[in-house]
């Protein structure tokens, strides 16, 4: 599994954020880490459009860290390590949710704190949001632990 290191990226707290209008170079960062995603989980295709064909509303987002093993000069490059995809749900007689549609962190950056730390991040900014079936066991028990205000459904 190859991640990428890019001199390019400004991240706000170690993310950063995919719409429809970001560059198609960041497009092919999330497509990368959804083939990881479909790798690990058997799933039939990737949950992600490589040419960034998202609808208006949906975001993705990089995770990322300083690359220290590759500095030589400023700016500071930064690996992308990990990723995730949200989804605006629309339902007739309630309000719109945001569902978290895949996440997914390269395995030696799991079991590190790096989905606590970006936990709170997401929850800032997409809320009480839904999780989409299927959840792995370390998701189920991730959410089983992680103390938040919100109780995320399982849809």
């Amino acid at each position: 599994m190859d991640l990428s290191v890019s001199d390019d990226l400004a991240p706000c707290n170690n993310t950063v954020t995919i719409n429809k209008q970001s560059d198609n170079e960041l497009h092919e960062e999330v497509f990368k880490i959804a083939k990881y995603f479909k790798e690990e989980l058997n799933y039939n295709t990737i949950p992600y459009s490589q040419l960034g064909c998202i609808p208006k509303e949906d975001k993705a987002l990089l995770f990322t860290e300083e690359a220290l093993d590759t500095y030589k000069t400023m700016p500071m490059p930064h690996r992308i390590y990990g990723a995730c995809y949200f989804k605006k749900i629309r339902f007739s007689k309630s309000e719109d949710y945001w569902a978290l549609e895949w996440i997914w962190l390269h395995p030696f950056f799991r079991n590190r704190g790096n989905l606590t730390k970006h936990w709170t991040n997401l929850e800032e900014t997409f809320g009480e949001f839904l999780i989409k079936e299927p959840v792995s066991k370390d998701m189920t028990a991730f959410l089983e632990h992680i103390n938040s205000k919100y109780s995320h459904q399982i849809i």
